[in-house]
């Protein structure tokens, strides 16, 4: 999964999630954009997309005040180009990780972090360089209060226009300043193929809006708007 083509990579977020979140309306897909509250730790968002690797946990009380072994375990096992999907389930108040755990997915060279649920330290997370799209900040850990179930498995988190999102392992992720869209993986080479001559229709027609084209006139040169 960290081989994805770099031409591939870079055609999607040169595209960017709204075409491609059109090209699946034009596919008769529902767009599978991720949580409208999913916001990027720096402003502008940082870009960045690749192949999901999927982590899932739940709420769990334990009272040894250990460290959760499996979470760890998942996070040195990523590989470069990864981009690691955190699915906190029924998570409230508490952060899947801070900085510590960020610098080692920065060190296993993961493309970028999306967290359907909280992180903490962010001044340092801000300056690290990792971009990431998280739903929460907070203060308080999650050690004794959630752990990681489940790693490299079929997960759900939080949907825009659906209530919840099915992203698989490889799945391609890409994350802008407009939110998160997965892609999936056996559909990626259709979707850049599509999401170019999607871009290139939008620039043309912004052209001509520029120029002075009536909007109605564009819509029936090019087909959308």
């Amino acid at each position: 999964m960290s081989t994805t083509d770099s031409q591939t990579l870079k055609s999607l977020l040169d595209a960017g999630t709204a075409v491609i979140s059109d090209v699946s309306d034009n596919l008769g897909l529902p767009p599978q954009s991720l949580d409208t509250s999913l916001f990027g730790l720096e402003t502008p968002a940082r870009s960045f997309a690749g192949p999901a690797y999927t982590i899932a946990g739940e709420s769990h009380i334990w009272k040894d005040g250990s460290g959760d072994r499996k979470k760890l375990a998942a996070i040195d096992e990523m590989t470069p180009g990864v981009v690691p999907v955190w699915a906190g389930s029924d998570i409230k108040g508490v952060c899947c990780f801070g900085d510590l755990l960020s610098e080692a997915m920065k060190a296993r060279g993961c493309a970028g972090v999306v967290v359907d649920g909280g992180v903490r330290d962010m001044a340092y997370l801000r300056e690290m360089g990792l971009p990431m799209m998280v739903r929460y900040r907070t203060p308080s850990q999650a050690i004794g209060r959630w752990h990681v179930t489940e790693v490299q498995n079929t997960i759900k988190v939080r949907g825009a226009v659906q209530d919840w999102v099915s992203i698989n392992p490889g799945d391609m992720v890409v994350a802008d300043d407009d939110g998160v869209v997965v892609i999936p993986q056996d559909m990626v080479d259709e979707f850049v193929q599509k999401a170019l001559a999607w871009a290139d229709k939008d620039q043309n027609a912004r052209q001509d809006i520029k120029e002075g084209a009536l909007l109605l006139d564009t819509l029936d040169k090019y087909g959308h708007l």
